[in-house]
């Protein structure tokens, strides 16, 4: 075994090749049993761009596992040095929960892999070999990047779920379109989630709830004009969850795309729906001092007798929507849902069926990201 390399908060250096020997040595040096129970009732396979970012990857595996006790195995690629040899290294770690009063902490295992060199081709092989067997198998694509598409189309094949955070992608628009294409073509077969997608989630019910009521309802296809104003933190990022939520509008009102086009920060596209032509605009502007980048109001517009705004409170933690329809006007807030990165995970673990909606929306938003690239 060559010298691992170092690596702070990774948990304890082990040799990859004696792993559960290892690990069955770290829970008898625990002391005594009865004061910690092991639990796994899944294997969590996540990616990582880097030592650092696993690192930092560890204290969301802790809040996870109070949930979902589960073997986490986080792997990610070294940068390539001429002189290292190709080899994988690998630390182990416990993950426990606060116990309840009187009752046991609840620990599992956490795995943390690195590979070098050639030795990247046998990381799909190694993480196989340390899944805990017969338990399903959730995969967390973090990294989110072209590099890793091989070694993910991989461990898909054997895979429950595949969760992604196309957020991550934001800054690197050529490898991103890419990325949504391979996620468009469901690697694997299985069952996909977006975290991008659960953090619109209150945007889309919100939507969604202007059309619930029948004297409503017909406004969803009398829409002629979206406008959706994003908080940026800089110029020139790609409106992610905005593209998303476009995607979901078009695939469930029946949109047929006409033509899309760039400038700056805004974007605007036309649509075709049942009798008439829909513009979306996309309109960024940097946000103020305190604000929070992302989406800021959806405004549709059904002519001039209907509108319909969904947007940030200012100065609270609320989401508003207005409904002012032919003289009347309709408001109500709910609390805006500030979720980290632990509690989206959390969530979609809880359900982890297919979601035919949000594949409708993605195959939308890659066609329409696709057509802003190439006339921009």
């Amino acid at each position: 075994m060559n010298s691992i390399p170092p690596a702070e908060n990774l948990g304890i250096p082990v040799d990859i090749a004696a792993v559960e020997k290892q690990l069955v040595t770290f829970w008898k040096s625990t002391g005594d049993t009865a004061a910690a129970v092991r639990a796994c009732s899944c294997n969590l396979v996540s990616f990582a761009r880097s030592g650092k970012e696993a690192s930092q990857f560890l204290p969301v595996l802790a809040r996870i596992s109070e949930w979902h006790p589960s073997r986490s195995i986080t792997a990610f690629v070294e940068p390539d040095e001429p002189l290292d040899p190709p080899d994988i290294h690998a630390w182990i770690s416990a993950q426990c929960s606060v116990p309840l009063s009187g009752g046991p902490q609840v620990c599992c295992e956490a795995i943390t892999i690195a590979a070098r060199h050639r030795a990247r081709r046998n990381l799909p092989n190694v993480i196989l070999s340390l899944l805990v067997p017969d338990l399903p198998i959730y995969l967390y694509w973090r990294s989110f990047r072209i590099a890793d598409r091989d070694l993910i189309q991989q461990l898909a094949r054997f895979s429950r779920l595949l969760i992604v955070d196309s957020h991550q992608s934001r800054e690197d628009p050529q490898n991103r379109l890419q990325l949504l294409q391979f996620l468009t073509e469901r690697p694997g077969g299985n069952a996909m989630r977006d975290l991008n997608w659960s953090r619109i989630t209150a945007w889309r019910d919100l939507i969604a709830q202007f059309f619930d009521s029948p004297g409503l309802s017909r406004y969803a296809h009398e829409v002629s004009e979206v406008e959706i104003i994003r908080n940026l933190d800089h110029p020139g990022s790609i409106p992610t969850r905005t593209l998303l939520l476009t995607g979901w509008l078009a695939s469930s009102l029946g949109w047929r795309r006409i033509s899309a086009e760039r400038a700056g920060d805004r974007w605007s596209s036309v649509w075709k729906s049942r009798n008439r032509e829909v513009r979306v605009n996309f309109t960024g502007i940097l946000s103020e001092p305190g604000q929070v980048p992302g989406i800021n109001s959806v405004t549709l517009r059904a002519g001039s007798r209907a509108e319909f705004v969904v947007s940030v409170e200012q100065g609270s933690h609320c989401i508003s929507a207005v409904a002012a329809v032919e003289g009347s006007r309709l408001t109500h807030s709910v609390p805006e849902e500030l979720l980290d990165e632990s509690s989206l995970l959390i969530a979609e673990l809880s359900q982890t069926g297919d979601d035919s909606v949000f594949r409708a929306a993605l195959t939308e938003a890659y066609e329409l990201e696709k057509a802003f690239s190439q006339n921009h």
